[in-house]
């Protein structure tokens, strides 16, 4: 059976679906072997779910690490058990004092980095089980704070009891934990009714398939215009164009030493950096891992070790315009 088509697809996530649910129904779609999403979204949250494909899963340590930006309304005035409007509710307090100063101070309060408790409702394990079924089971335990990065938070409108504001944070940031924390700090209690991710990496809703567009596709070539190959998912890393002979060496796992680099003009990058290796023909053939520092090259012994592949590639599969094999 072939494997079908290989790279990243960017959702627009619906409310109520599950990231696994999203993960799913592409995978049947595409008829694909492998499927996976690159951060997860809460079932009531919208917005950027990057999903891999196939060759593409073995792009998913080299992306999940950028920063991630969110859309957020918290209700101020009542907690909840989820932290967010689909949980019970379990604390109310007035929030009709409560002064648009003080909301934009304790907001800025939060930049940079800070210590998050993450919510019961998470996936986080713990002795091997998520959080989740415990909470489900009305089962609280004590989390360990979590060190997290908040790069930008910026104050979009205030309609009380409603807070909206944009944030820019770094992966594994809990935004119903922060907005739980915002509202104590307010002194009124608070959870999620509003959260969209608008950016994922370097991925945004510009280049996300809504979902309704999604379920009106039933064949693979209905995908190809929102396709991003394995060459474009990683634009920022230093790219070698490598001939066939130094494609097939690397395809058997072997390490580059000096001697078999092209003559092109070589990107700069550091030592212990991750750099792609493409060919003209076959796309991208590998991430490899450099063991010596760009500049050290011209100098540096012929037999000297230069990159190690970390991560090798299948060539590409074709389509004809029915979504079958050429």
């Amino acid at each position: 059976m072939a494997r079908g088509m290989d790279g990243l697809l960017i959702i627009d996530k619906s409310e109520g679906m599950t990231s696994l649910d999203v993960v799913r129904e592409i995978k049947r779609r595409l008829r694909a072997k492998k499927a996976g999403h690159i951060g997860t979204l809460d079932p009531f949250a919208t917005g950027v779910l990057p999903i891999a494909i196939n060759e593409g899963t073995k792009l998913v340590p080299f992306i999940e690490e950028g920063p991630k930006e969110y859309e957020v309304t918290l209700q101020l005035g009542e907690e909840t058990t989820t932290d967010d409007w689909t949980g019970k509710v379990v604390m109310k307090k007035p929030w009709e004092e409560v002064q648009p100063e003080k909301i934009e101070a304790l907001l800025s309060s939060f930049l940079g980095k800070i210590q998050q408790t993450p919510p019961m409702f998470s996936a986080i394990k713990m002795q091997g089980k998520p959080l989740y079924r415990l909470a489900r089971k009305g089962v609280e335990v004590e989390r360990k704070q979590r060190e997290v990065e908040i790069y930008k938070i910026q104050l979009k409108k205030i309609d009380l009891p409603f807070v909206h504001f944009q944030i820019s944070c770094s992966k594994g940031t809990y935004i119903r934990s922060l907005g739980r924390d915002l509202g104590r700090k307010i002194g009124c209690g608070g959870h999620l009714r509003h959260l969209r991710r608008t950016r994922s990496g370097p991925f945004t809703l510009e280049q996300a398939i809504p979902w309704s567009t999604v379920k009106g596709f039933f064949r693979r070539y209905q995908f190809s215009p929102w396709l991003i190959s394995l060459e474009e998912a990683l634009p920022s890393l230093p790219e070698l164009i490598g001939d066939e002979q130094l494609v097939r060496k690397v395809r058997f796992g072997k390490e580059m030493v000096v001697q078999d680099l092209p003559s092109q003009v070589l990107p700069p990058f550091d030592k212990g950096e991750w750099v792609k290796i493409s060919s003209p023909m076959e796309g991208l053939v590998a991430i490899l891992k450099s063991e010596i520092r760009g500049g050290e090259i011209p100098w540096a012994d012929p037999e000297t070790v230069a990159f190690r592949p970390i991560r090798i590639f299948q060539p590409h599969e074709r389509f004809s315009m029915e979504g079958r094999l050429c």
